[in-house]
């Protein structure tokens, strides 16, 4: 069931009518969003919610058994604790990890050693289609488990509480990546939902809606038929591709995270920020603490931090960033544009870091006045140009499709037939919400406009999602 789907909004209008109007024990609410959950999650493949099942109750007991061997309570640590619970959180890295590469990257990895030696054809078996949502799933369970072992809190000691957390629908299959700390005492005790969360559920699910619905899929048709044939599209149609993609990628995103968002909002649940206007950030650090937020803190807390973080030398440090970035391009796609588009960000963060004292901000040693400095109007234009040359590779699909795109890119050529004013219009109109978010939150001004203007709007929106839901597909990031 896809978000913008007429069968889900049937399905998220029952659970709401049995969550707000038939239960009333929070207990027996719970069960009824871990059972949609698990519904929701079968729609998809059946087959694959016994593997989603499975894999919950290993970490469930896994934590459970590093908490028994290492901790008295929270800070006091039992004598020899450490040593007796590290081989279940080895154990259990093994068996998550191992998981998500047998079933993501197998067949890549069999390819790609398939390219130095021969081998036999794959077996069938590698060919299988990947686990909807099994990198986000799988990422929730290793911080879990791994916070558990850190002594951050306790385990759960309720299975159908820590499923929920697990497989809870509006962010089982893309994120928002959800900490243990952050949603688990939300299952403590109910939230009432009044007239704030209705509103604020309202708003996110309008914003997202016409992000995925109307601008990201209206963008998808045109940057897909360019990157199917980059050298009919005409020089100028690659370079507006280029922007299209940038966008249709953020509003297909955080399209989908502000849908996942209102929809748990109306049940009584937060979920995390994931997206804080990206294409505004001035440098490569920036960028990822403003896009996809979830992950990026989750691989600076559970990968870059346990690596030695910036705690070992300045050589370590940039090899530690390189390897994270890398990780990440891996985590997001069994390709090696993914590969090489991890490490073109893991490059640029690591010479950002080298240089940015030097160059952006001056030497080390000099006074604050006197360090010069570049623009902010230009370091944000040089970001943004950056990271959608990243969106290339991440787009291409393969290094093939990657090379011809680039090709098409700087070859000078006529536009063929009319200029496609509607992508550049789309385009146009990312930019200025990213501009508009510089002087004022958005939602802030949203709240400002009169409620009979605010009816009238939503019912704009839903009139335009309907118009365009034919157009309408998958969410980009279903794929990882």
């Amino acid at each position: 069931m896809l978000f913008n789907s007429l069968g889900f909004l049937l399905f998220f209008a029952l659970v709401l009518l049995l969550f707000h109007g038939l239960l009333r024990s929070w207990s027996a609410k719970k069960l009824l969003l871990l059972a949609a959950s698990w519904l929701f999650y079968a729609s998809w493949s059946p087959r694959f919610l016994l593997l989603l099942i499975a894999t919950t109750a290993v970490d469930f007991a896994f934590a459970r058994v590093i908490w028994k061997r290492r901790w008295v309570t929270l800070g006091e640590e039992k004598p020899g604790g450490a040593a007796q619970a590290r081989p279940i959180l080895i154990t259990s890295l093994i068996l998550n990890l191992g998981v998500l590469a047998v079933f993501k990257y197998g067949l890549f990895f069999w390819d790609s050693v398939e390219i130095f030696a021969p081998l036999p054809n794959a077996p069938k078996w590698l060919e299988m289609a990947v686990p909807l949502g099994i990198s986000f799933y799988t990422f929730h369970s290793i911080s879990y488990v791994i916070d558990t072992w850190r002594g951050v809190r306790a385990p759960c000691s309720s299975f159908s509480d820590y499923s929920l957390y697990v497989a809870f629908f509006p962010q089982l299959v893309a994120g928002p990546i959800t900490r243990w700390g952050f949603f688990g005492p939300q299952l403590v005790t109910p939230t009432r939902v009044g007239r704030q969360h209705i509103e604020f559920a309202l708003f996110l699910l309008a914003v997202g809606y016409i992000k995925k619905v109307v601008c990201a899929d209206s963008l998808g048709g045109f940057v897909d038929g360019v990157y199917a044939r980059p050298d009919a599209a005409g020089q100028i149609g690659v370079i507006l591709a280029v922007y299209a993609y940038t966008f249709q990628i953020y509003f297909d995103f955080s399209g989908y995270t502000d849908i996942a968002m209102g929809v748990a909002a109306l049940l009584g649940f937060r979920l995390p920020e994931n997206f804080r206007h990206p294409y505004l950030a001035e440098n490569p650090s920036e960028f990822w603490r403003r896009w996809h937020v979830s992950l990026s803190t989750w691989l600076r807390d559970y990968l870059y931090v346990p690596l030695g973080g910036n705690r070992r030398g300045g050589v370590r440090t940039y090899v530690n960033l390189f390897l994270t970035m890398l990780l990440g391009g891996l985590w997001h796609g069994a390709a090696w544009t993914f590969v090489l588009w991890g490490a073109f960000h893991g490059l640029w963060l690591g010479i950002h870091r080298y240089i940015g004292g030097r160059l952006a901000f001056g030497p080390a040693n000099a006074p604050i006045a006197r360090a010069p400095r570049t623009p902010l109007w230009l370091r944000r234009v040089v970001t943004f140009h950056l990271v959608s040359f990243g969106w290339i590779l991440f787009r291409a699909g393969s290094i093939e499709s990657f090379t011809a795109f680039m090709r098409a890119l700087v070859t000078p050529s006529v536009l063929p037939g009319a200029f496609p004013i509607g992508p550049l219009l789309i385009v146009l109109i990312g930019l200025l919400t990213h501009g508009l978010a510089l002087r004022r939150d958005l939602q802030h001004l949203w709240g400002r406009v009169p409620q009979p203007v605010q009816g009238m709007a939503y019912g704009a929106v839903v009139i335009a999602v309907a118009l365009f839901s034919a157009q309408s597909g998958r969410f980009i990031y279903f794929q990882f």
